[in-house]
């Protein structure tokens, strides 16, 4: 009797173990949810260089010149950023103000969100802030003149400043303040980089990054070589030796590479 009813209870085990399983494996095959689905972001991270070498404020380097200088401000503004897609047609990022500062180490990351899906071969942005923003008084964010990049008794913006000090000149000081733009001289420069057979892939729930190089020496150099010893000392308004070193500073960003994620 004990072995019969042994037995019974074994096979109901075994079926309500089956049972068990069945229901899990069931379990198992039903689909995930699909999760939440978002705009992709992108990011474009700064690498500030004097050449080859890691750039840093208070640090010496050596310009094409020969002259040694010593930063302690070094501010831009990237702006009015646009992706070229692969079939050449450009999508512009409204509302794209960023000011890069040295001294602070967030400011070198530009982030965006909210962007376009598709595949893009290269960027265009400018150097400094456009015409418009210029003459449209003080503004908010990264235009706002607590950041000490606004000329208030000229009505606009700095779009570069770099300031030191170097053995070369005989004050020791140097102040270089560009922006403006007054008749032929424009100092707002206008940049596109070809991401070098790289596409930049952009789609839901992704976030790549872009890598530019900023050389600080091309402020110094091509096309002009600046002497520092008989350049001016300061420069702080849109006149032709402002000129000379925005177009100088022109082609001292450049593409190095992306990330995907």
């Amino acid at each position: 009797m004990n072995t019969k009813l042994n037995k019974i209870l074994l096979l109901l085990f075994v079926a309500t173990a089956s049972l068990f399983t069945a229901c899990k494996d069931d379990d198992d095959d039903t689909p995930t949810p699909p999760g939440p689905t978002v705009l992709p972001k992108l990011f474009i991270e700064m690498d500030h260089l004097a050449g080859a070498t890691k750039f840093y404020l208070d640090s010496t380097y050596t310009t094409a010149n020969g002259d040694q200088f010593t930063a302690s401000v070094f501010k831009y503004y990237v702006s009015n950023i646009r992706l070229v897609k692969t079939d050449n047609s450009v999508v512009t990022i409204p509302d794209t103000y960023f000011l890069v500062n040295a001294e602070e180490e967030s400011s070198l990351t530009l982030s965006m969100d909210s962007l376009p899906l598709g595949l893009y071969k290269s960027i265009k942005f400018m150097i400094g802030v456009d015409s418009a923003r210029n003459v449209s008084g003080s503004q908010t964010g990264a235009l706002d003149p607590v950041n000490g990049m606004f000329w208030t008794w000229n009505s606009g913006y700095i779009f570069l400043k770099l300031e030191g000090t170097s053995p070369a000149i005989s004050s020791s000081n140097f102040t270089y303040h560009i922006g403006g733009f007054q008749g032929a001289i424009v100092n707002y420069k206008e940049v596109e980089l070809d991401f070098e057979g790289d596409i930049l892939t952009l789609n839901y729930n992704k976030a790549p990054e872009l890598h530019f190089v900023v050389d600080v020496l091309e402020i110094f150099e091509n096309p002009t070589t600046i002497n520092m010893a008989t350049f001016p000392a300061i420069v702080m308004s849109p006149n032709a030796n402002a000129a000379t070193l925005a177009t100088n500073y022109s082609d001292m960003i450049k593409y190095d590479h992306m990330h995907e994620e």
